[in-house]
């Protein structure tokens, strides 16, 4: 092939590409093509059919003689949510009643809430820069305070009791502040 110049190599590869691509795309279209749906074979119709004879049956006794027992209504009774029982129709629940607006006396008396609950001590207005805040914070006597030790243990709020190990240890690293660098073997 040494006699063949480039642009001839070209066109050849460009021609024999093309004619793979066609090859591939026929072969590719017949896959999806259907095949034809072939008829159904029916049965001969040159065979007989019976024919089906329906009988009515005989009723021996008379429609006229059927009894029905009478049905009994329960009296009216009270559920215990206040709705009525006839029997006959259903009440889910009795129509509710909306309270009485408090009178102008009820929503002003500090002494009392809306609803007429009594109030055990008038709340009065504080400033806020006038709070006093108390000293320490309010000491349950059945919970332990931070900081508390029993049985060589430490209570630390949060975690409960914990084992008093001592003083945490802590040592100081020499370095120039590149914290890529190493700086020590953890082996």
């Amino acid at each position: 092939m040494n006699n063949i110049n480039d642009k001839t190599k070209r066109r050849l590869i460009v021609a024999s590409g093309l004619i793979v691509s066609v090859i591939l795309i026929v072969l590719i279209t017949n896959q999806f093509k259907k095949e034809p749906i072939e008829d159904a074979v029916l049965p001969n119709q040159s065979i007989e059919t019976n024919d089906i004879i329906v009988e009515k049956p005989v009723i021996t006794g008379k429609e006229d003689e059927i009894i029905v027992p009478e049905i009994e209504i329960p009296d009216t009774e009270k559920a215990d949510n206040g709705a009525i029982d006839t029997g006959t129709e259903q009440t889910i629940q009795r129509d509710v009643e909306k309270p009485k607006e408090p009178t102008e006396e009820q929503l002003t008396d500090p002494t009392q809430k809306p609803n007429g609950e009594k109030v055990e001590i008038p709340l009065e207005p504080v400033e806020h820069d006038k709070v006093e805040k108390p000293a320490e914070a309010p000491k349950s006597n059945d919970e332990p305070q931070g900081g508390d030790t029993n049985n060589g243990k430490i209570y630390v709020p949060g975690f409960g009791w914990i084992d008093d190990v001592g003083e945490g240890q802590g040592t100081t690293v020499d370095g120039d502040g590149d914290i890529n660098k190493q700086i020590g073997n953890m082996d």
